[in-house]
């Protein structure tokens, strides 16, 4: 009898594990419309809407948007998601993982509570070259996560890229509570803005990364030193000027503009045989 109640609980903790990829679904509805509330969508936006799991951000984003597109990976719910948006035509219910799916060619939002496990492959995706009609997101992180993406200072070259098109601010932090399955740690809320004008050209951004890995390598050396073996002394001198960048600043302390400043003075002045290699 013990050997078969113990298997009876190992089935249904199988049924009930769809939350195959980290996925904590939310459900307090005033953290649903504080999430939405972050980038207030209109209807004549196209919303995002990656891992929708059973709906309860769906319904209250079509409410205000004037498209949903609802990525679910998990069949189960896609077919709970489809019967229920049978009289919402400008819900589209897609059935995929996100990472292996095509963004839209047209501009769109995002707003979401992403899968916490693979949540540096979504970003990756939404802010790098596939991502390049995002506009603006409200997205739930790991509380961890979204202090690493907000704070002022980062150590991570793929962070400083993408914070050369995009402001990160963190707007709310949320108790594991407000998820089913609740996760281990809190949560928080952040915003995603696409920049008016980029800090470096789009078409710079692989070399932007070559540069910024190369200088992070030694985050604590002084600009002077890190940046000699790139510059002439001659042009040193210059750029540091120009960019308000003092000779014995560490190149941790950089700010996001005087790294584009750096970057634009490399480009425009150095050889490209002194250029880092990615």
């Amino acid at each position: 009898m013990r050997k078969q109640n113990k298997k009876h609980r190992t089935v249904r903790k199988h049924k009930a594990g769809p939350n195959f990829s980290g996925q904590h679904l939310l459900h307090h509805p005033r953290t649903i419309k504080q999430l939405i509330d972050t980038i207030r969508p209109q209807p004549s936006d196209t919303v995002l809407e990656i891992g929708a799991g059973k709906g309860s951000l769906t319904f209250p984003i079509a409410a205000r948007a004037g498209k949903v597109i609802a990525v679910e990976n998990d069949a189960e719910f896609v077919r709970m998601l489809r019967a229920k948006a049978e009289d919402h035509p400008h819900i589209n219910i897609v059935e995929a993982d996100f990472r292996q799916m095509r963004l839209p060619a047209a501009p769109f939002c995002v707003i979401a509570n992403i899968p916490f496990s693979i949540t540096t492959a979504i970003l990756d995706k939404l802010l790098g070259f596939e991502g390049r009609s995002f506009q603006r997101g409200a997205l739930i992180l790991e509380k961890g996560a979204a202090i690493r993406f907000t704070e002022r200072a980062t150590l991570d070259p793929r962070l400083l890229l993408w914070r050369m098109q995009f402001h990160f601010d963190m707007r709310k932090v949320i108790p594991c509570t407000h998820f089913a399955p609740p996760p281990r740690v809190d949560a928080a809320i952040i915003r995603v803005a696409r920049r008016d004008t980029s800090l470096v050209p789009e078409k710079e951004r692989r070399r932007f990364a070559a540069f910024a890995s190369y200088l992070l390598r030694e985050p604590r050396l002084m600009a002077e030193h890190a940046l000699g073996t790139i510059f002439t002394p001659a042009q040193l001198k210059i750029t540091l000027r120009l960019a308000h960048v003092r000779r014995e600043q560490a190149v941790a302390s950089l700010s996001l503009e005087q790294w584009a400043a750096l970057f634009l003075a490399m480009l425009q002045h150095v050889a490209p045989h002194r250029w880092p290699r990615g």
